[in-house]
């Protein structure tokens, strides 16, 4: 019997494309082998050129994505990682584009993750969130008013996933989510309200959804973290999570 590879074996760009379905933008357009996103300007993902393959005139794609955007009012942004061509990180950087939100991406397997236990009290899972469990994450992590929470419950909402909540459903004090992507799923969303803190609810959620995740054909989890945030990279390290691949947005000057 054909052993399945290890979490780490994946490649960038599959890594690239998993995530764009974790967290799927509400408008899509294909350009070559890349794909227009946007969703409002809500979060970088969803309103970003995923970037992960070639198209024939590098220069001529970034004008047509940049008039799209134009179109929708919104800034061209461009999610450049290893699986994006050299070519267009000469091209960006040659018309002022400005680099940032440098995260990693961190795999592991889910049984790993799974077997890594956690004492910090009941966890709830479910297909569908309970009515609390987009307030608590919009209060931690939302930016913007009712239209913005209004596309997030609707980017939420678009693919397969598994919920986790702390606490009470209609009011819980963490949440996480975790999408699911065939033997892939992403750890997205995870947030816990400042009073509650401290009690290692982060860990509990991301292992509640990896053993609930086990029923679904999950295989491998992936997540992503910012480069800089010491704690989450130490958590998730301790859970089993391992650096496969990075990325980081480019974002066109402005005027």
């Amino acid at each position: 019997m054909r052993q399945p590879e290890p979490a780490e074996s994946v490649q960038p760009a599959d890594l690239d494309r998993l995530a764009d379905r974790g967290w799927p933008a509400l408008e899509r357009a294909e350009l070559g082998a890349w794909t227009l996103r946007a969703a409002g300007g809500v979060t970088n993902r969803a309103n970003s050129v995923l970037t992960c393959g070639e198209v024939p005139e590098v220069e001529a794609a970034v004008e047509r994505a940049e008039r799209w955007y134009r179109e929708r009012g919104l800034p061209a942004v461009f999610q450049v990682s290893p699986a994006t061509s050299p070519a267009l990180v000469a091209a960006l950087a040659g018309r002022g584009y400005r680099e940032h939100s440098q995260t990693d991406i961190l795999v592991a397997d889910r049984a790993e993750v799974a077997a890594a236990g956690a004492a910090a009290g009941p966890i709830a899972t479910s297909d569908t969130p309970p009515p609390g469990w987009l307030p608590t994450w919009w209060a931690v992590d939302g930016r913007g008013g009712a239209p913005e929470r209004d596309i997030v419950a609707r980017i939420l909402t678009a693919a397969p996933a598994l919920h986790a909540w702390a606490g009470s459903s209609d009011a819980p004090d963490a949440v996480a989510r975790l999408a699911l992507a065939g033997e892939w799923a992403g750890l997205y969303a995870v947030a816990t309200l400042p009073a509650a803190r401290r009690r290692g609810l982060a860990r509990a959620l991301a292992v509640a959804l990896a053993v609930a995740a086990g029923g679904r054909g999950v295989r491998h989890l992936w997540l992503q973290v910012l480069a800089d945030n010491a704690a989450a990279h130490a958590l998730y390290s301790r859970l089993g999570f391992r650096p496969a691949s990075q990325y980081a947005y480019w974002t066109a000057p402005s005027g």
